[in-house]
């Protein structure tokens, strides 16, 4: 074989594996480009999943505080609701009964009761154990001798009605006065 044959034979090689290394070389830079395509979205998804845990770990401190102050709110609200139930279980409405006043009249409130036993059969449970709790009225008068005269004029203990107390009331009724639970003098009655 004569050395023309040789270079001819090599040079139909080299022009064979041409293309096969122009499509290598093209296959190993897309492999490149994708393994830093693959790096970038590596990064990018790594930051995401610490900015994610981040988050998740704030949201679980805020969410244990948020439940500690529920809890803390739970209990207020109990607390206040217990309070709003002996509140309302006390009748603390005081009933007007006098509109005129004279120079030297002050405001009186009178606790009135009445026996259950007297009253009509017709009237609601509800009325009759307010009244035998004592209802609170609002009176003009110049003293509390006076106070009771017009007490018992609407109220007489022939029908059954009782005073059971009689308190000065200065200013107006806008003020709310002591009575029932805040009332010593009634706790000590009821004692």
């Amino acid at each position: 074989m004569s050395l023309f044959t040789v270079a001819l034979g090599a040079m139909i090689v080299f022009l064979s594996l041409k293309p096969t290394v122009i499509k290598a070389n093209h296959t190993v830079r897309e492999a490149k480009k994708a393994i830093l395509e693959l790096r970038r979205r590596q990064q990018a998804l790594s930051q995401r999943l610490r900015s994610l845990a981040r988050e998740s770990l704030n949201q679980r401190l805020t969410a244990g505080q948020d439940d500690n102050e529920a809890d803390a709110l739970n209990g207020r609200l109990e607390q206040l609701q217990r309070m709003i139930e002996q509140l309302e279980a006390e009748d603390r409405r005081v009933l007007v009964m006098d509109e005129r006043r004279g120079l030297s009249e002050t405001g009186w409130i009178i606790c009135v009761r009445r026996s259950p036993s007297v009253a009509s059969p017709l009237e609601p449970a509800v009325i009759t154990r307010l009244w035998d709790e004592g209802r609170y009225l609002f009176f003009f008068a110049s003293d509390q001798a006076r106070a009771r005269r017009k007490v018992l004029t609407r109220f007489s203990e022939e029908n059954g009605f009782s005073i059971v107390d009689v308190k000065p009331h200065e200013g107006d009724l806008s003020d709310p006065p002591a009575l029932g639970a805040n009332n010593p003098d009634k706790q000590r009655q009821s004692a």
